[in-house]
């Protein structure tokens, strides 16, 4: 049983501070750009920082919902502050904010005006191999400021526990992400499947993963000589052209695919015109405006593959058993902290796919979750912030205006 709440047994009113993406109605989170594919083809959206929000929202139980937007002067009224105020406490939704390029101090400013409680639900660390500088100072006076307001910071793994530990912040819990913990589960079952088995395989795309790009590509490529795979975008904007191009959905489709083809040949993407991987794009690329959108494909796979740390974790968080590829320290504390299984693209020369998929370990991946489930509703009741883990998720409420 939960503890009493602070709030005298009544659904808190919470805030989140730099939300991604909109609620919409009983579907959920969605990108700003969700039923708008002429603005979508000139704007890049991560639908990852989507999936963090909408699991969050799921797993919260609150009454009232407030979005915090912080213009760059930092410069917000009075009546806002009061309204600040009036919360029971404000959630940082899970992202890379423990870097070197954090800009706060604006948020910082508007934050040091109210007394409610500033929550960090998950937050990570984004630093290059081997880098002992974690964060500026910036992001050092903001992070402090949340763990002053905070029972505990939440974080994804050890190294950002121990790149808050660098700068002095002790009060920190290691649990993962709220999106593999969105259905609220103690225990999940993944289904099994051995590589000779799969027939719908869901590739993650991440282009732009620098020093992986022709590694991702011939991966890209074999898999789909093998298995019938549907390439899951997270949102670039060259695939998200072409995808709507393709489906004519937007105005001049025709050019709008031939520039999109253009700029990712002189990216060396693709290889001209008649590259196979171009063809795999024109039949197999789905784009997605929302998380129940993309959550839907992914449940209707075999398995999941890519470099996609997001869009891994929610074909696990539906039982669909993942295999990940790690470039980077972000994505090595990720699969450390939850058991996953994974191929480092590091050390991949020679590599087999149906053998490291048949070696890969899920029953760990399993009993890790079960013991990271405990370790965010310890969290969440130490931060008195209430919630329906195993319970039904909660429905979602709209955002106040």
């Amino acid at each position: 049983m939960a503890p009493e709440l602070p709030t005298g047994g009544r659904k808190p009113r919470i805030g989140v501070l730099m939300p991604a993406g909109r609620l919409e109605g009983n579907l959920g989170v969605v990108t700003h750009t969700y039923n708008a594919p002429e603005k979508a083809k000139t704007l890049f959206t991560n639908i990852g920082d989507c999936f963090v929000y909408d699991s969050s929202l799921r797993i919260l139980d609150y009454s009232e919902l407030f979005p915090i937007y912080v213009p760059s002067d930092g410069n917000i009224s009075e009546t806002q502050i009061e309204q600040i105020n009036r919360l029971d406490y404000i959630f940082l939704r899970g992202s890379n904010y423990i870097n070197t390029n954090g800009q706060w101090d604006p948020i910082t400013a508007v934050l040091e005006k109210t007394k409610v409680p500033v929550i960090a639900f998950g937050i990570g660390v984004q630093v290059p191999d081997n880098s002992d500088e974690y964060v500026n100072e910036s992001t050092r006076r903001f992070l402090n400021l949340v763990a002053d307001r905070s029972a505990s910071i939440g974080v994804r793994g050890n190294l950002s526990k121990k790149a808050l530990n660098s700068i002095g912040i002790k009060n920190v819990r290691i649990f993962g992400c709220p999106t593999v913990f969105r259905h609220c589960k103690p225990e999940l079952k993944l289904r099994r499947v051995d590589a000779a088995s799969i027939k719908r395989l869901g590739f993650t795309l991440r282009r732009k993963t620098h020093g992986f790009q022709t590694q991702q590509r011939f991966m890209l490529r074999t898999l789909a000589e093998r298995y019938d795979t549907e390439i899951l975008c997270a949102g670039e904007l060259e695939e998200k052209q072409i995808y709507y191009a393709r489906s004519k959905q937007v105005e001049n489709d025709a050019a709008v695919m031939d520039e999109a083809v253009k700029k990712l040949t002189a990216e060396k993407w693709f290889y001209g015109p008649r590259d196979p991987l171009l063809d795999l794009y024109k039949s197999s690329l789905s784009v997605f405006e929302s998380v129940a959108d993309f959550e839907r494909a992914e449940q209707n796979l075999d398995a999941v593959t890519g470099y996609r740390l997001h869009g891994n974790l929610l074909a696990l968080a539906n039982e669909v058993p993942a295999l990940y590829v790690t470039y980077d320290t972000r994505t090595r504390e990720f699969v450390k902290t939850l058991g996953i299984p994974f191929v480092d693209g590091r050390y991949m020369d020679k590599f087999s796919f149906e053998e490291a998929w048949d070696n890969a370990d899920f029953d760990l991946f399993e009993q890790t979750y079960q013991k990271r489930f405990g370790d965010l509703k310890n969290f969440l009741e130490e931060n008195s912030m209430a919630h329906r883990l195993g319970s039904t998720p909660a429905p979602y409420v709209a955002e106040a205006a």
